[in-house]
């Protein structure tokens, strides 16, 4: 029921402080939940089969502190079961010595990958073992409320690339972290203290999309908005823990 995976924190994954990226975390974060689905059958390399694949609609992560290169971490991944709609899935990334790093819920509808319509997972997954523990302090995830953006809160503009799509076609979504992060590092603030990062997800990015982040500080709260020409892509919300 829970899925775990020790690895060593590639330097190639870290920052100019050979601290892991933010981005890098959550892919990894990512890259386990793809391992648990392939070992227990409803991983992308079956879905695909079946024309379906998994897509994520919300997440939070507690940061608590990112493993420096070459630290040996452990990163555990669970279902929680789901509601017939949305599956729920979460997360804990712990040091060599027990030590909490990471902290994570996520919300995961199946689509169908020609129509883009959500399945319903009462017959699909009916027999999947879950795990009930939560890892954060959200059960389920809400619509995340931000500030209105206007031309004046964009900050930045950036073309999605080859190197960013996955194999479900469209921008994978840990790029968006790192589109958030460069611009946020760029402002100064610093991922070495203790941090929530919360996200939604809208509408996906393609190949040729250009994307407009908008940034706006309230407080010690910053909320971000990403963009294409369809619509809100991501929504996102940093705040201090």
């Amino acid at each position: 029921m829970i899925y775990k995976q020790e690895l060593e924190v590639p330097s190639y994954l870290c920052d100019i402080d050979d601290r892991l990226h933010v981005c890098a975390a959550i892919r990894l974060c990512q890259e386990v939940t793809e391992y648990h689905g392939n070992a227990t059958g409803i991983g992308f390399k079956t879905l695909v089969q079946q024309n379906r694949a998994w897509v994520i609609t919300h997440a939070y992560y507690n940061i608590y502190r990112l493993p420096m290169a070459f630290e040996k971490i452990m990163l555990n991944t669970w279902s929680r079961g789901n509601n017939g709609l949305i599956a729920y899935r979460d997360y804990r990334m712990v040091g060599e010595n027990g030590e909490v790093l990471l902290t994570g819920t996520s919300a995961w509808p199946m689509i169908d990958m020609t129509t883009r319509r959500v399945l319903r997972l009462n017959d699909l997954i009916a027999n999947y073992e879950n795990h009930p523990e939560c890892a954060t302090q959200f059960e389920k995830l809400n619509k995340l409320q931000i500030p209105e953006m206007t031309e004046a809160d964009m900050v930045m503009q950036r073309p999605v690339s080859y190197a960013m799509l996955d194999h479900t076609q469209h921008m994978n979504n840990s790029e968006y972290i790192r589109m958030i992060f460069d611009c946020l590092h760029e402002q100064g603030y610093s991922t070495a203290q203790p941090f929530a990062l919360e996200m939604n997800y809208a509408h996906e990015s393609r190949l040729g999309d250009t994307l407009n982040l908008y940034a706006k500080r309230v407080d010690d709260v910053r909320y971000i908005q990403i963009a294409n020409s369809r619509g809100t892509s991501i929504t996102a919300k940093i705040t201090k823990i």
